[in-house]
């Protein structure tokens, strides 16, 4: 719907400097028409916005609790708290770190970690491996297993790869994943799960293995693992799920695409700026960006970098290339192996400018508002645009305040209904609500998107902030 601007004298345009709201109801009775105010000038896209379930994440145990987590420049005592929109940290552990004798897991170092950072303000994600591919790891699945007479694949160098299919094998791990939902299905810190038990690495192919393409039957099984035992927690698939599995035929491998999404799951890609990619697909180095497109609306996109050490500067290209592909599939959540210091330190730009964008990233331009009647419903209009890469995954609660010149306040809250609220576009959002037994005057209007009581902030000035709402401009109240 086009904005309707209403033509007024400037002291009453200019809604801030608003004359008494008697004198403005007698000289222009607004019943049924509402005036715009354009909040476009107050727009801030220069400050980094801390907000929940969007933005960078930290590798901090890659490829097993047992190899070193950190680059030997690490410092202990380095807490990243100033690395703009650092979410969480990445806790991609092994099921033989956690369980070397059966029925007896050890969440002992799982939980250190999670009381150390999270009373830091961040949050985790979880991958649960079975196989490493790596010869100092034969047990990533647990020695136990295999002498209970589940099959595995006898590998160069002591590398051990389970048979994923094996009975046994799935019974074991069956009973492993129950224990881990109990544990953390629904945890007030678990960002998201990704379905790790499959693969080399968890990645969903059987590179550095056996290179054996399971059925698409099997790879269901492992997705309903995790869909069972997290009913409560966001699950993500990797593209390599699919990718490493076209020989099983595309009817079979676009089936297991339908499957993953009618159970709401999310996608993910570990391998942007890998050579091999950089070299054979686009710009953005996605093998199958088309893939993204059928889950972003529902569920949130993560896109993991290559070992940036590792990338030299004709592949790194400044960047681009990352950040081509973390807007091509509508990324929540990115992040790179090694330890997160010396990225920022090299590219501080890069990082700050993906930090807001990374998921959501709301801005309110401007909101119609008429007189305020009370103790009747009452509608005002925001216009918000989503300026990020991607909406957001979960719902907000929209607290709207009138306040009184005195200080007196009036407050309700209404759900915001912000999963609507799509990338690259502008939406005119109606919130209805009832003041009870104010007196009539001059008002201002503030609102405030929350998560419970935790603010979400917006693009807008921070001056026009306070205790997690945001003066838009001041309304006329009458009874």
């Amino acid at each position: 719907m086009e904005k309707k601007y209403i033509e007024f004298p400037r002291m009453v345009k200019m809604q801030e400097n608003a004359i008494p709201a008697t004198e403005f109801i007698k000289h222009f009775p607004l019943q049924g028409r509402r005036v715009y105010t354009d909040l476009r000038a107050y727009a801030d896209d220069k400050t980094v916005l801390k907000n929940p379930h969007k933005g960078w994440f930290w590798h901090y145990i890659d490829n097993s609790c047992q190899v070193p987590k950190y680059r030997a420049d690490h410092d202990p005592n380095d807490h990243l708290q100033d690395f703009p929109g650092l979410n969480h940290l990445y806790l991609r552990f092994d099921w033989g770190d956690i369980e070397k004798e059966e029925g007896k897991p050890d969440w002992s170092y799982i939980d250190q970690i999670m009381d150390k950072w999270g009373k830091l303000g961040f949050r985790f994600s979880m991958r649960i491996c079975t196989y490493e591919g790596n010869p100092a790891l034969p047990f990533t699945t647990p020695e136990y297993v295999y002498k209970a007479g589940a099959r595995g694949y006898a590998l160069p160098d002591g590398r051990i790869e389970p048979d994923y299919d094996d009975p046994i094998f799935l019974e074991k791990l069956a009973a492993f994943m129950e224990a881990a939902g109990k544990k953390f299905n629904g945890h007030p810190l678990v960002e998201l799960i990704d379905v790790g038990t499959y693969g080399t690495w968890g990645e969903g192919h059987t590179f550095r293995g056996t290179n054996k393409v399971y059925s698409a039957e099997v790879l269901r099984k492992h997705i309903d693992l995790h869909v069972k035992n997290f009913p409560d927690t966001l699950i993500l698939l990797n593209d390599d799920h699919i990718n490493h599995g076209w020989d099983r035929g595309e009817t079979e491998n676009l089936e297991l695409l339908d499957y993953a999404r009618s159970l709401g799951l999310g996608l993910q890609d570990d391998s942007i700026c890998v050579r091999g990619c950089s070299l054979e697909f686009g710009y953005d180095t996605l093998r199958t960006p088309w893939m993204f497109d059928l889950f972003w609306e529902n569920a949130p996109v993560l896109i993991e970098f290559e070992h940036y050490d590792k990338v030299p500067p004709e592949i790194f290209k400044g960047g681009l290339p990352f950040l081509d592909a973390l807007r091509r599939t509508h990324a929540t959540f990115a992040g790179f192996h090694g330890y997160p210091r010396p990225w920022l330190t090299r590219e501080p730009y890069l990082t700050e400018y993906c930090a807001n964008r990374l998921g959501y990233w709301y801005f309110v331009n401007g909101v119609e508002s008429s007189v305020i009647k009370t103790n009747v419903t009452n509608t005002i209009y925001l216009w918000i645009e989503n300026r990020g890469f991607a909406p957001s995954y979960h719902p907000y609660s929209l607290r709207v305040v009138l306040k009184a010149e005195d200080g007196s306040q009036y407050s309700q809250t209404v759900n915001a209904g912000n999963r609507e609220w799509k990338p690259g576009s502008e939406i005119r959002v109606p919130v209805s609500f009832r003041p009870q037994n104010l007196r009539p005057g001059n008002y201002g209007l503030s609102v405030g998107l929350f998560e419970g009581e935790n603010p979400i902030l917006l693009g807008i000035e921070q001056r026009r902030l306070s205790n997690g709402l945001y003066h838009l401009c001041n309304v006329p109240v009458t009874e």
